[in-house]
C-alpha cells in the first residue's frame, strides 16, 4: 500500500516482527474494481482468502486464531469484547503536509446486525505532533466523511453500526445506533450492499479516504487493526489501495487515458494529473516542459504551470498527439516539477512515450467480380487488414463479423461492403460488386473456311451482356471490322468491302456495354486492357 513521500521503519504484526506469513493478511487484486479499488492490501478478523468466495450466504467466517485479542486501542473503539484481531504498525517519516489513503471496509455483519450487539471493529490510529497544536496519540483516522461539507470530517469512527443502509438490522435496535450518532441515518451514502457473487462480504463502504494533516519530516506511528466484536463468527475485512499511503506535498502522475501502455499519434490521449494536499488556498503549480518531441507541435501545447482552485486536490492536463506523415521513432515527452519538501527542494518527473500509429485499412482481392448462375453455388470474400490497433472489429454488410466469409450466389447485382475499425476510432472499407454475368472469354482462333465448324469469331458467355459491341484492327492498326450489336458472327470479312481477309493475327477490343463495363470516355484506356487480346485467323 506504500505510495510515494513517505519513508516507513519498524513494521510490527500483533506486536511482533512482521517478517510471517499469516493468513488474516494478503494482497488483492480486483481488475473490474467490483470491491471498488483495483488491487492492494487486505487485513480481515480471519482467513483474507474469504473475500475471493461468492457470496451465497448470510453469514461467513473463515479461519481466524479463534482468541481473545487484547490491542487496547481497537478495544477503546466498541464496548465489545474483541476476537481474532490482526494488526499492522510502523512508523513512518512524511515529505509533505498530509498523509492519506484509500480503503474499503467490508463485513458479513451487514446487513442482519446492524445496530445489533455484535459489531467488529476496526481503525486506523495515529500517534505524532498535530501541527494544529498538541499530539496525536493513537488517534482513530477512520472517520466518516461529513456529508454536509465535502472534504471533511465528522468525529465518528466508520463502523457496521455507524456505516449503513440506515435502519437496524435483524439483530440490531435502532436506539443502539442513535446512541452512537443521532446522524446515523445520513451516513447511508457511504455503504453499498453485494448485489452480485463478485465477493464474499454481505456490504461495504464505498471508496473512504483516511486524512491527516502532519509535519514534513518528523516520525509518526500508525497502527492499522481490525477484529471481530463480540463474537468469533462472521468475518469482516478491510480493503487498503496499494500505492495510496502517501505524504508528496506535489505530486505528478502520467498515464494513457484508456489504459494503453503507448501514446499513438492521432489515436488515443494521455494525461499528467498533478495533485497537491493544501486545499486551503489557490495553488499555482510551475513545471517545465520536456523531451524529443515538440510542444505544439507534436502534441496539443502543454503551458508552463497549472491553476489548483481552493478545495481541490487534483487537477489534469490531457495530451493528445498529431499524426503526422514522418516515420518518427518514438518520443518523448516529459514534466519536471521542483517543489520545496521539508525546507529543501525536490524535484518530481513524468514522462510519456508518443509512437507513430500505422493506419488502419482492410483490402478486398478484387473490387468486382463476375458471378455465373450455372455453376456457382456459393462466393468466397477474402478481407485483408493491415495498420490500426487492437482490438479491431470488422463487420460486412452481410453482417457476418470475420475476415473471410462464405455467402450464397447473388441473383442480381450485388454490392458487398465490409469495414474495419479500431482503439482509435478511424474506421476503413473496402467495396466488392459481384455482377451475375458469366466472365467474357474470346476465342484466340477461328477457321472461316467454308467447312460449317468454327467459321465466326465466337466470344463465350456474350450472350450475358446487352448490346455489346467489338472492333478489329489489322497489324497496321486499320479498322477491318466493327459492330455496335456484336452477335458472334463474325465470319473474317471487311464490314465495308465484304471481301475475305487475309490469314494473319488481328487485335480485337471488346466493349461489353454492361454495369461493370460501363464505357465512358474516362474508362477508355482500362477497357482496352481489360478486354482486348489478339485473334488468329486461319483458313
Amino acid at each position: 500500500m506504500l505510495g510515494g513521500g513517505v519513508t516507513i521503519s519498524n513494521v510490527q504484526f500483533n506486536g511482533g516482527s512482521a517478517a510471517v506469513v499469516n493468513e488474516q493478511v494478503g494482497s488483492f487484486t480486483d481488475p473490474s474494481s467490483f470491491v471498488g479499488l483495483g488491487g492492494g492490501l487486505i487485513m480481515g478478523s480471519g482467513d483474507v482468502s474469504m473475500a475471493a468466495q461468492a457470496n451465497t450466504g448470510g453469514g461467513s467466517g473463515m479461519g481466524g486464531s479463534g482468541n481473545m485479542g487484547s490491542d487496547t486501542d481497537l478495544a477503546s473503539i466498541t464496548v465489545n469484547q474483541i476476537w481474532d484481531e490482526a494488526v499492522i504498525e510502523f512508523d513512518f517519516v512524511p515529505d509533505g503536509d498530509t498523509i492519506k489513503f484509500n480503503y474499503v471496509f467490508a463485513s458479513e455483519e451487514y446487513d442482519e446486525y446492524v445496530c445489533g450487539t455484535v459489531n467488529d471493529a476496526f481503525g486506523f490510529f495515529l500517534t505524532g505532533v498535530n501541527p494544529a497544536g498538541g499530539l496525536y496519540a493513537a488517534q482513530n483516522i477512520a472517520l466518516i466523511p461529513d456529508p454536509l461539507n465535502p472534504g471533511q470530517y465528522t468525529t465518528t469512527p466508520v463502523s457496521i453500526n455507524t456505516v449503513n443502509n440506515g435502519t437496524a438490522g435483524t439483530f440490531g435496535t435502532l436506539a443502539t445506533c442513535e446512541a452512537i450518532d443521532l446522524n446515523f441515518a445520513d451516513y447511508n451514502i457511504y455503504y453499498t450492499a453485494n448485489g452480485g457473487n463478485n465477493y464474499e462480504y454481505d456490504g461495504k463502504t464505498v471508496v473512504l479516504e483516511a486524512k491527516a494533516a502532519v509535519v514534513c519530516g518528523d516520525t509518526y506511528h500508525i497502527k492499522l487493526a481490525i477484529g471481530d466484536g463480540g463474537d468469533g463468527a462472521y468475518d469482516s475485512g478491510v480493503f487498503l489501495e496499494e500505492g495510496s499511503f502517501s505524504s508528496a506535498g506535489v505530486s505528478v502522475e502520467a498515464g494513457i487515458a484508456n489504459g494503453d501502455t503507448l501514446l499513438y499519434e492521432g489515436c488515443n490521449s494521455a494525461f499528467f494529473a498533478f495533485s497537491h494536499s493544501d486545499t486551503s488556498n489557490t495553488f499555482v503549480l510551475h513545471f517545465q516542459v520536456a523531451g524529443t518531441a515538440t510542444n505544439g507541435i507534436d502534441y496539443t501545447f502543454i503551458p508552463d504551470s497549472i491553476v489548483i482552485p481552493v478545495g481541490q486536490e487534483h487537477d489534469t492536463i490531457f495530451v493528445n498527439p498529431f499524426i503526422d506523415s514522418q516515420n518518427d521513432p518514438n518520443e518523448s515527452v516529459s514534466i519536471l516539477i521542483i517543489y520545496e519538501n521539508c525546507g529543501g527542494w525536490d524535484t518530481l518527473t513524468a514522462s510519456l512515450t508518443i509512437t507513430d500509429y500505422n493506419p488502419l485499412s482492410i483490402t478486398l482481392l478484387d473490387d468486382s467480380i463476375n458471378v455465373c448462375l450455372s455453376d456457382e453455388l456459393s462466393l468466397y470474400l477474402d478481407a485483408t487488414p493491415t495498420g490500426g490497433l487492437p482490438p479491431q472489429s470488422i463487420i460486412w454488410s452481410t453482417g457476418e463479423v470475420t475476415e473471410d466469409i462464405t455467402v450464397g450466389t447473388p441473383l442480381e447485382n450485388t454490392t458487398y461492403i465490409v469495414t474495419i475499425s479500431d482503439e482509435c476510432g478511424n474506421p476503413a472499407s473496402d467495396t466488392l460488386v459481384a455482377y451475375v454475368q458469366c466472365p467474357v472469354e474470346p476465342a484466340n482462333v477461328f477457321t472461316p473456311n467454308g467447312d460449317g465448324q468454327n467459321e465466326f469469331f465466337t466470344v463465350i458467355n456474350l450472350d450475358d451482356y446487352p448490346h455489346p459491341s467489338i472492333v478489329i484492327y489489322n497489324r497496321w492498326g486499320k479498322i477491318v471490322y466493327q459492330m455496335d450489336d456484336y452477335q458472334n458472327d463474325w465470319d473474317g470479312t471487311h464490314y465495308k468491302s465484304g471481301k475475305d481477309l487475309k490469314e494473319g493475327v488481328y487485335y480485337y477490343i471488346i466493349t461489353p456495354n454492361s454495369e461493370k463495363y460501363e464505357y465512358t470516355e474516362h474508362k477508355e484506356e482500362e477497357l482496352r486492357r481489360t478486354l482486348a487480346g489478339y485473334i488468329q485467323l486461319m483458313r
